[in-house]
C-alpha cells in the first residue's frame, strides 16, 4: 500500500528471497502431508501417538497478549506516518514452559515488539490517518516494501493466560514478566517468569530432527495478531505436519540465520509456539508463517539461551505426574490413572486436562470393574478356571471309565444268581 492507496505488486512476506529459492522450498513443503489447520484437542482415549504427545504438552502452553505504544511508523526514506489519537496495539502470540519453576519461552518480536512485526500491527492505525485502509497481507507488503520500522516504541504491559481444552473456560491472567537479559532480536527469543513456579515443562529434542518427522504446533494463530481481531478463547489451535528442509540461505525476517521449514499451517498468532513430536520434546519454536507452512528456530537456539541464563530444562514433577496418568489411562489401569490424576491436581489445580481425564479414567473404571487389574492377574484367573474345569471332566471321565457310576447304582456289584 503507498501513498495513493494502492497495494504493492510484491506481496512475499516474509521477506524478498530468490525465485528459485521460493520454488524449491515451496516445493518441498508440497511434499510433506497434508497439514490440519485448526484441530481440535485429541480425545483421551485417542491412539494416535502424537496426538498423545499434543495431550501431554497442552499443560506447557500459554496465551500472551503485550499492549504496545507506537508514536510512528518510518520508511527507509525517512517518510513518517504519525499513529495519531490511537496509538497503542496488542499483539497475541503463544509462549511455553521449559523450566518447572516457571519459566517460558516466547519469541522476543511478542515478548516485546519490535521491528516489521509491530510495524504491521500498527500499519492500520497510521495509514487511517490518510484515509487508506486495505488487508492485512496490504499492510505486510506496504511494509516489506519501504522497510518500514516503528519508533517511538513503548511497552505498556504483558498479559498471559493458561491453555485449557474446554472453551467455556476465560480464565485469568498469570503474572509474568521478562527475564533481565533474556530478550535476543537476532534468534526472536525472551524468557518470561511466572508467579506460578509449579507448571509441567516441555523437554527440547537433541538436535536430531530429520526431514519429513511428523510433528504438532501448538499455537493461538489467527488471521492477525492485532487487536483487530483476537479471539476470547483459551484453546489452542493445533496443527499438525511435518519437518521441512534447514535453509542456511538469507531471509529478510531471519537476516544471517538458519531456520528450518514446517508444512503446519501457521498463522500470526502462533509465534512462539512450541514444534513437538509424539514423545513429547520441542523441535523448534514457532518464528512466523511462510508460503502454506511456517519457519522455526531450532531447539538449540532455545537451549543455548537456558544455559546462558543457567535455567535448567527439564520436565518436572507435575508433567511426570500428568504422564504417568495418561499412560496408566492408556494401558486400562484405570485405578492407577485415578491416583496419578489426583496427585496432579494436588500439584497444580489448573492443570487444563488432569480434571477431565480423572473423570474419563473413573468412567471407564465403573464400565469395566476388572480393567483396573493387571493383564497378568486376569491370565492367572482364566487359567486356573480352565485347570478346575479339565480336572473335573476328568474326573467323571476315570469314574465312568471304571463303571462306578451308571444309571445311579454300581455296575461292579457282585450279582446273585436268581432264584431256582
Amino acid at each position: 500500500m503507498t501513498r495513493d492507496g494502492r497495494a504493492p505488486a510484491h506481496l512475499g512476506y516474509p521477506g524478498r528471497m530468490s525465485g528459485r529459492l521460493r520454488i524449491w522450498i515451496a516445493l518441498a513443503l508440497a511434499c510433506l502431508w497434508p497439514a490440519q489447520a485448526m484441530a481440535a484437542i485429541p480425545n483421551g482415549q485417542t491412539t494416535d501417538p502424537l496426538e498423545r504427545g499434543v495431550l501431554l504438552s497442552l499443560g506447557s502452553i500459554f496465551r500472551v497478549e503485550t499492549t504496545v505504544s507506537v508514536s510512528a511508523l518510518r520508511t527507509r526514506t525517512g517518510t513518517t506516518y504519525p499513529l495519531g489519537h490511537i496509538h497503542t496495539v496488542t499483539l497475541l502470540g503463544t509462549a511455553f514452559a521449559v523450566a518447572p519453576t516457571g519459566v517460558l519461552v516466547t519469541d522476543a518480536h511478542v515478548a516485546a515488539p519490535f521491528g516489521a512485526p509491530l510495524a504491521v500491527a500498527a500499519a492500520p492505525l497510521a495509514l487511517a490517518q490518510l484515509g487508506e485502509f486495505g488487508q492485512e497481507p496490504a499492510y505486510q507488503a506496504w511494509v516489506d516494501a519501504n522497510d518500514v520500522m516503528p519508533v517511538g516504541v513503548h511497552v505498556i504491559g504483558m498479559r498471559v493466560w493458561r491453555a485449557t481444552a474446554d472453551p467455556k473456560v476465560h480464565g485469568t491472567p498469570i503474572p509474568a514478566r521478562i527475564i533481565g537479559g533474556s530478550v535476543e532480536p537476532n534468534a526472536d527469543l525472551a524468557l518470561l517468569q511466572l508467579s506460578d513456579t509449579a507448571v509441567p515443562a516441555l523437554l527440547l529434542n537433541d538436535g536430531s530432527e530429520t526431514l519429513e518427522t511428523p510433528i504438532a504446533s501448538l499455537g493461538y494463530g489467527v488471521g492477525t495478531a492485532t487487536t483487530l481481531g483476537l479471539p476470547t478463547t483459551l484453546v489452542p489451535d493445533v496443527k499438525l505436519g511435518q519437518i521441512g528442509p534447514t535453509n542456511t540461505k538469507p531471509v529478510k525476517a531471519a537476516p544471517g540465520q538458519t531456520v528450518t521449514y514446517i508444512s503446519s499451517p501457521i498463522s500470526r498468532g502462533d509465534s512462539g509456539g512450541p514444534v513437538v513430536d509424539q514423545t513429547p520434546r520441542v523441535y523448534g519454536i514457532v518464528r512466523f508463517q511462510y508460503l502454506s507452512g511456517g519457519v522455526l528456530e531450532q531447539s538449540q537456539a532455545i537451549a543455548d539461551l537456558l544455559g546462558r541464563m543457567h535455567v535448567k530444562n527439564a520436565n518436572g514433577t507435575v508433567f511426570n505426574e500428568f504422564k504417568l496418568g495418561m499412560n496408566d489411562l492408556w494401558a486400562g489401569n484405570y485405578v492407577g490413572a485415578q491416583a496419578a490424576f489426583a496427585a496432579t491436581l494436588r500439584d497444580d489445580p489448573t492443570h487444563p486436562l488432569a480434571a477431565q481425564e480423572a473423570l474419563l479414567a473413573t468412567r471407564l473404571a465403573h464400565a469395566k470393574p476388572a480393567a483396573g487389574r493387571p493383564a497378568w492377574w486376569r491370565v492367572l484367573f482364566v487359567g486356573i478356571a480352565f485347570i478346575a474345569a479339565l480336572a473335573t471332566l476328568l474326573c467323571v471321565w476315570r469314574l465312568r471309565r471304571l463303571g462306578r457310576v451308571r444309571d445311579g447304582h454300581d455296575d461292579t456289584a457282585p450279582q446273585l444268581p436268581p432264584a431256582q
